[in-house]
């Protein structure tokens, strides 16, 4: 008897997958348990395994195809089955390119023919300058409309200034298009592919956050000469004993959990239009990968020892970037942190990881000059802002937060583990 293959459902937030890659075509021979297709979840690429043994009969949906979980996409029996009863796989259309876009659009309509411009002398063409060229803005728009690189004419204006008539002339005898003209109007496409995959992912999830979630935003500078000392101090043990080098991220990470532990109130979600209090601290750490942007997950991160959250971090984030995470590594966070710091950023807005209530967004850490009892010394600072979903957190709740994680980050206590 025939078996279906459906388009597996692998976490409670997954509604539908995008078919990557048929590692088998139609009349192929399978064993159960191999490898079949690749498909793309909401989160990550998983390897689809064969349900049976038998021949792959037949495909109800292509490379590209996005389907509902739950839904048929191949069957596979033995040679000579009926599998009249299945039928394709009605999947949603994936992406098409800009070209592809342009090329269904309908033609227009030929534009009315204008009178030719009055006679004009012809004016010369002169090669192109290279220092500053001057010309009217009226001049400008008539060269680009006309398709003249004004660059290459003498002006009559003032100074040798190019004006209107110039442009005109020009074209009136009969002067060759401007290869430049088009690069002054709509910027030229060098190519494109279609928004798919992780991409597609992404752009749907930022969308949907940015559109949907009121946001509360602030910022405090922290001092963070401190913790920095602590690491100095305690980094000799950390290696020797531990076996791990703790990054300042590590530290940030660490005391966030427990700041969030403190603050509950920015550890809720929206569901079935209820507030939701998370019980577990599960901290997701934003990894850029080649593919756009991962944040797996540190489960019960403020349990967790600063040498157990150095390991974990780092093995994620390797894991991320090697495109070896499982789904259950980016599932069931509560609160996020990105830390673009390491790219010289400052100060920056993240956008909230629905459907988390807030994300924490740490900037670089600089020597900064600033006053300590009337006196201006040398600190090292970041600015550590919080952006946090309005509907369900405060004003009061976010900035209680984020001075009670100021405060552990400027007065940290020495942790040999």
């Amino acid at each position: 008897m025939a078996t279906p293959l459906p388009m597996p459902k692998l976490g409670l937030t997954m509604e539908e997958g995008t078919i990557l890659k048929w590692r088998k075509g139609e009349g192929e021979a399978v064993e159960k348990g191999e490898i079949i297709l690749d498909i793309q979840t909401d989160k990550v690429e998983y390897e689809v395994e064969s349900p049976d043994g038998g021949l792959l009969l037949k495909t109800l949906a292509g490379e590209g195809d996005v389907v509902p979980c739950g839904t048929d996409i191949a069957v596979i029996g033995e040679e000579g089955e009926n599998i009249s009863s299945f039928a394709s796989t009605s999947a949603k259309a994936p992406v098409e390119t800009v070209s592809e876009a342009a090329e269904a659009l309908p033609t227009p309509p030929p534009a009315p023919s204008t009178p030719a411009p009055a006679p004009v002398a012809p004016v010369a063409a002169q090669p192109a300058h290279t220092g500053r060229i001057f010309a009217s803005p009226a001049a400008r728009r008539v060269a680009r409309e006309l398709g003249i690189d004004f660059r290459t004419l003498k002006g009559s204006g003032p100074g040798g200034r190019i004006v209107q008539a110039d442009v005109r002339a020009a074209a009136a005898s009969g002067l060759p298009s401007a290869p430049l003209a088009a690069a002054s109007g709509p910027a030229a496409v060098a190519g494109s592919t279609p928004l798919a995959g992780v991409r597609k992912i992404i752009a749907e999830r930022m969308l949907s956050s940015w559109s949907q979630v009121p946001r509360i935003t602030m910022q405090a500078e922290v001092d963070l000469t401190n913790l920095l000392a602590v690491r100095e101090a305690s980094r000799q043990a950390w290696e020797n004993d531990l076996g791990v080098k703790v990054s300042i991220n590590d530290l940030i990470l660490f005391y966030t959990a427990r700041a969030v532990r403190r603050c509950p109130a920015v550890n809720v979600r929206l569901t079935e239009n209820a507030l939701e209090q998370m019980q577990d601290v599960n901290i997701g750490v934003a990894v850029a990968v080649d593919q756009g942007l991962m944040v797996p997950v540190i489960r019960g991160a403020d349990q967790k020892s600063i040498d157990a959250i150095s390991r974990e971090s780092r093995a994620l984030a390797e894991a991320a970037r090697a495109g070896a995470l499982g789904l259950d590594a980016l599932e069931g966070g509560t609160f996020t942190v990105s830390n673009l710091g390491a790219y010289g950023v400052d100060h920056f807005s993240a956008i909230i990881n629905h459907p988390e209530s807030a994300i924490l967004s740490v900037g670089a850490a600089r020597e900064r000059a600033v006053v300590r009892n009337g006196e201006v010394v040398a600190r090292t600072t970041a600015f550590v802002g919080i952006n946090a979903d309005h509907r369900l957190v405060d004003g009061a709740p976010a900035a209680e937060f984020l001075g009670t994680l100021k405060e552990m980050l400027e007065h940290p206590k020495v942790m040999p583990a």
